[in-house]
């Protein structure tokens, strides 16, 4: 069984990003254990959702909230939507996260970089470091606001949106060019393929020629 899959993969439209891209898009990236899984109805009969408890160990970046997602979070998936990631118990992994604005719960996608703990190399958390340190360096950021009961959401949801549709528009544009590459290594292949078939016709009447001569 695969320790980290999306819990409809087949239907997920987006490119994998790296370390840095999935880093800058995420609100939240931590590394932690999961340590329950609570299966809740989704109103369809065969399609659950799922909320995984985790223990938060080491947090890279943390755009809000911190203090409330300082020792546990919640990661919410939904087999609706087909590039949410569902999780393994007593497993750690390595998550790149975003914000559902409207219930604070934390979401990840097949398309980042997020993976099981022993997934990772030490020149990934060597990465990891890097953008931290940037992260931190950037002025906008040395102050994270902690969560308490007067925060409103409605405040965060259009810098959440905007980043959403950037995120969106910018992995577009990659799966673009990897499908114009690929559709020209298609081109590429099918000349050389017709090549071959031409070749192969011109030899064959060239030896029935030569048998009437």
């Amino acid at each position: 069984m695969s320790l980290l899959i999306s819990v409809k993969s087949f239907g997920c439209k987006c490119g994998n990003m790296s370390i840095q891209g999935s880093f800058k898009y995420a609100d939240f990236v931590f590394t932690g254990k999961v340590y329950d899984i609570v299966e809740i109805p989704s109103g369809f009969k065969t399609l659950n959702n799922y909320l995984s408890k985790i223990q938060v160990r080491k947090i890279y970046k943390s755009e809000a909230y911190g203090e409330f997602y300082k020792k546990e979070a919640v990661l919410f998936s939904s087999r609706l939507r087909s590039c949410d990631l569902s999780y393994d118990k007593n497993t750690e992994y390595l998550i790149f996260g975003y914000i559902e604005p409207d219930t604070g719960l934390l979401y990840s996608e097949s398309c980042t970089y997020t993976k099981p703990l022993k997934n990772v190399t030490k020149d990934d958390l060597k990465i990891l470091q890097e953008l931290e340190k940037e992260y931190l360096n950037q002025d906008q950021y040395v102050v994270i606001k902690p969560f308490t009961e007067d925060f409103e959401l409605e405040t965060n949801k259009p810098d959440i949106y905007i980043k959403k549709l950037k995120r969106k528009t910018d992995l577009a544009e990659s799966g673009y060019k990897a499908l114009k590459t690929e559709n020209r290594n298609l081109t590429f292949l099918l000349c050389v393929m017709l090549g071959i078939v031409m070749l192969g016709i011109s030899f064959i009447f060239g030896k029935r020629n030569s048998k009437f001569r």
